[in-house]
């Protein structure tokens, strides 16, 4: 009867032993969950208040040494802020597809977060989320995309800045085989106290 109780004790104490084991395999793999930046939401968020509360929206532009500004309809502002709204940043696809590094910029004092793809293709190239750290709660303070795309034998680069509360930057790049290369800038403005800046 000994032999039994010891025997039936054991298997008892193996059981448990797995079911640790187990547990810890859940832990280690739910700890390697990425938790990227939800760069999307970000932005998303911050248009709804610019449709909210924005007075107005004034378009800064330059094409190499014209510079012209005039104030535009939300519908124009929401068409080329689509711009920062990228497929690639649909947090299935980011997840997949892009991987994080990040860094603390001593000179800004703003947190880094760096996003680049896994894979050397057409598209998004490189997103920075800066963060401004704080004791109670950080704060996105702006966002960073740079995107490579081609239309016929011309290739385009965008560098894209999204100031949350603020301002964006649409820069473009073009540049054909043949030598030829336009830059243009437009800065989408809504919060009027820096309607007056350069």
């Amino acid at each position: 009867m000994k032999i039994i109780s010891l025997l039936f004790l054991g298997l008892l104490m193996l059981s448990a032993c797995k079911q640790k084991s187990a547990a810890a395999t859940d832990v280690v793999a739910a700890d390697t969950v990425k938790s990227f930046m939800p760069i999307l939401d970000f932005i998303q968020e911050d248009l709804r208040k610019v449709d909210s509360f924005a007075g107005g929206i004034l378009q800064k532009s330059s094409l190499e040494n014209r510079k012209d500004s005039a104030f535009i309809p939300l519908e124009s502002f929401k068409a080329q802020a689509a711009t920062f709204l990228r497929p690639e940043l649909d947090s299935v696809v980011f997840h997949r597809d892009f991987t994080e590094n990040s860094f603390m910029d001593e000179t800004s004092q703003l947190l880094n977060f760096i996003y680049t793809p896994l894979k050397d293709s057409a598209g998004l190239k490189k997103a920075i989320v800066y963060v401004s750290p704080s004791l109670s709660t950080d704060q996105v303070n702006r966002i960073y995309l740079e995107t490579f795309t081609t239309r016929g034998d011309t290739a385009i680069v965008q560098k894209l800045t999204w100031r949350l509360r603020h301002y964006c930057i649409i820069a473009e790049n073009k540049m054909t085989p043949g030598g030829f290369e336009q830059t243009t800038v437009r800065k989408l403005i809504w919060d009027a106290s820096l309607f007056a800046e350069e």
